[in-house]
Order: structure tokens, then C-alpha cells, then sequence
């Protein structure tokens, strides 16, 4: 392909030769530039190149003036910086202000978020005080404060409580007992609780301390029965007659608590045994659950009605409360078929509590009763099914059984 160049001088050419061949040089035309030269009109001379070119540059003030430029600005100018000084100043000192209140406030959020964790930390440190219990619920601390248990309260704190009868009788019963009552917030009860069902009201107090005893007294009657209470670490006892009300119709009725380690279970059993009438309860001290703020909410304040024990020596228990004519009846699952000589039905505990005083072993959850104590009882009682059982169902739990045991035995 040709080039631009070449194609125009080709152009050219082609003209020249039509032109050359009309025969009349005096009508030949030349070939005319593609533009049109620019002309003077003053001078009626053709504008060169150069003269298109801007040769002449407009001077700065500043360079008129013969001045450098920051010193001429200064100059020229000096009077408006003087006239905005004022409202310079002013602005300076407003945002110097709001950065101040910035400043306060951050440290002020700062200083609150400070207190805040550190009485967080503090309501912590003292949940996990094993000499204090925080009993929470409405029922378990109306019967804390109103049972002879615990000889020592702190404080009493509420979150917005319900105008009933219950919650006025707390409060009354804190002022009797001059107990301090703290307004606090949902937050701080979730802390000190665990976060359990609270109800608004939690309070300070002691643990409760029950009796270490060695057997059960040989003085028993329709109204009363003793116990042989461990007084100091070498294992001396005294007896303490407690004064009981079976409306004469039976001996007394008590259940032992083997390793039963859930204290949901525990709390569970000690309130069917408060409602339907049991005695007492005597507890395992080893791997039983704890009379804890958790036990009392689930025994909805019973265990601070019923006589509670524990026994630290269990076979001791059972051999010198059998020789002081206690009789010791064992639960058993419905599908055990060990000591089947032994086993018994509920009717025949209830013509036996007409004779003399007993006490219903319950065992713990999974593993039942210990087999030695099994043997050290003189009967056998279950719960029997109503139904071919399938191997997912094939027990009640341990307070539901001890419940429909209790009220078939009473009833």
C-alpha cells in the first residue's frame, strides 16, 4: 500500500498533466495547498509559524512588583489574617472545648466499664465462696428466712419485685431479722444464680449444716423417735429425741439417700418426702449431692422443714439402727431378680410401719443401691411396670419412683 505522501504527490501530478493538456497555457491552474495561509490584514503580509507561537507572558503582581512572592502575599493580605484572628481563635477554643467533653467522656465510660467489671468480677468471686450460699426463688428463701436452719443471713437482693403476698412477707421477714435488702439488676442476680430461675429475689446466707449421726435411737414411738448425733472428729455421740407428727397411726417413716449425685434428683425427693409425709432423710456423705442453693430451689423450701441427716459410716448406719429395731427396706428396678425371698410389696411397709419404725433405701441413678447394703436389708420393694417395657424406658426417675413408692406406703 502507498503511503499518505505518496498518494498526494500522485494527486498532484494528475492535475498538472490534465491541466498541461488543455492546450492554453494562460488557463493553467497550479495545484492550491490542502490549508489556507493566514494573512495580516494590517500588514497584508502572510503570518509565519513563529508569530502563531506565544512569545509574550503576562507577569505575576508579585513580579511586577519586584517582590518575593511569600512577602508580597503577606503584604497584600496581612490585614485579613488580623481581622479573622479573632474568629480563629474562637473557633480553636470551641473545638478545644468539644474535645475536652470528648475526652471527659471517654474516660467517665472508660472509669464506669472499670466499676462495672470489677463488681461483676467481685459479685463472681462471691458466688464461688463455698462458705457463703445466695438460696434464690421465692419460695426457698421465704422458707430459709422462715425456717430454724441457717443462723445467718446477709443480704436480701431484689429485682423488681411482684406485689404479692409472698415477696411482702420476704421483705417484712428481712427487716425483722435486720437483714440488709439491695435493689439490683437482672444481670447481677444471673451472676450470683448461675444464671437460674430467681424470680428477682436471692439471698446471702450461711450453708446449712446437718447433723452427723451414727445410728437411729432404739426410743422410738408413734409421735417420736431419737438419734445418736456425732459430736466431735473421734466419733463420741449423744442422743437427741426429735418430737415427730404421724397423728398416731404409724412408727416413724425415713428414706436413706445412697450416692444420689444430682441435685435436681435430691431436691426432688426431699419434696414429695416434706409433702406426703416422710420423717426424716438421711443422706450418704459420699458422692451425694450437696444441700446447695440448687436442691433448695428444687425442693421448693422443703429441706428446711424436714429433719436432714447424713452418715459418713453407712454400714455402721444400718447395723447399729437394725440393732435398735429399725427395719431397712431396699428399692430395687422391677427387672432385678436378685434376693427374690426378699422382695415385698407396698402394703405389707404399710402393715409393717404399724409395728415398727423404717427406713426406704433409694439408690443413685445409674448404678442403683451398693450391693452391701442391699444385703444389710431385711427387704426388697420396686416400682412395677404397667406395660412390656422397652429398653429405652425401662425405669421411672429416681424422685418419681421414690414419690409413688412413698404415697402407695402412706396412703
Amino acid at each position: 500500500m502507498l503511503k499518505n505522501g505518496a498518494v498526494s504527490l500522485i494527486k498532484c501530478i494528475g492535475y498538472q498533466a490534465r491541466f498541461e493538456s488543455s492546450g492554453s497555457s494562460s488557463q493553467i491552474r497550479r495545484p492550491r495547498a490542502p490549508f489556507v495561509t493566514s494573512i495580516d490584514r494590517e500588514t497584508r503580509k502572510t503570518v509565519t509559524f513563529d508569530k502563531n507561537m506565544p512569545s509574550y507572558i503576562k507577569k505575576k503582581a508579585w513580579e511586577r512588583d519586584g517582590q518575593d512572592k511569600e512577602k508580597w502575599f503577606k503584604r497584600k493580605h496581612a490585614h485579613h489574617h488580623v481581622l479573622e484572628k479573632a474568629g480563629r481563635e474562637k473557633a480553636a477554643d470551641r473545638y478545644e472545648n468539644i474535645e475536652r467533653k470528648r475526652r471527659r467522656e471517654r474516660q467517665e465510660y472508660t472509669r464506669e466499664r472499670e466499676e462495672v467489671r470489677d463488681y461483676k468480677v467481685g459479685l463472681k468471686n462471691m458466688r464461688s465462696n463455698t462458705q457463703i450460699d445466695y438460696i434464690f426463688g421465692t419460695n426457698s428463701v421465704l422458707a430459709s428466712l422462715k425456717g430454724d436452719k441457717r443462723y445467718k443471713f446477709g443480704k436480701l437482693f431484689i429485682h423488681n419485685p411482684k406485689d404479692t403476698h409472698k415477696a411482702n412477707e420476704i421483705i417484712a421477714l428481712a427487716r425483722e431479722k435486720d437483714v440488709n435488702i439491695i435493689e439490683s439488676t437482672k444481670q447481677d442476680l444471673n451472676i450470683l444464680t448461675n444464671n437460674a430461675v430467681h424470680n428477682g429475689i436471692v439471698i446471702e446466707t450461711r450453708p446449712m449444716e446437718i447433723p452427723n449421726i451414727k445410728s437411729m435411737g432404739s426410743s422410738v414411738s408413734e409421735n417420736s423417735f431419737n438419734v445418736k448425733v456425732i459430736t466431735n472428729l473421734i466419733g463420741q455421740s449423744e442422743t437427741e429425741n426429735k418430737v415427730i407428727d404421724t397423728y398416731g397411726k404409724r412408727y416413724p417413716l425415713g428414706l436413706y439417700l445412697d450416692e444420689i449425685s444430682d441435685p435436681h434428683n435430691v431436691g426432688a425427693i426431699v419434696r414429695s418426702a416434706y409433702f406426703l409425709g416422710v420423717n426424716f432423710v438421711v443422706f450418704s456423705e459420699k458422692n451425694c449431692a450437696p444441700l446447695s442453693p440448687v436442691v433448695s430451689k428444687a425442693s421448693s423450701g422443703a429441706i428446711e422443714f424436714i429433719n436432714l441427716y447424713k452418715a459418713d459410716k453407712p454400714l455402721t448406719f444400718f447395723d447399729d439402727s437394725i440393732d435398735n429395731g429399725w427395719t431397712f427396706v431396699s428399692t430395687i428396678a422391677p427387672t432385678d431378680a436378685r434376693n427374690k425371698s426378699k422382695q415385698i410389696n407396698t402394703e405389707f411397709i404399710s402393715e409393717l410401719l404399724q409395728k415398727s419404725p423404717v427406713i426406704l433405701v433409694i439408690g443413685s441413678e445409674g448404678a442403683g443401691i451398693r450391693t452391701n447394703l442391699i444385703n444389710k436389708s431385711e427387704y426388697l420393694v420396686a416400682v412395677n411396670n404397667g406395660r412390656d417395657m422397652n429398653e429405652c424406658v425401662d425405669s421411672l426417675n429416681v424422685s418419681v419412683a421414690t414419690a409413688l413408692l412413698v404415697s402407695k406406703i402412706l396412703s
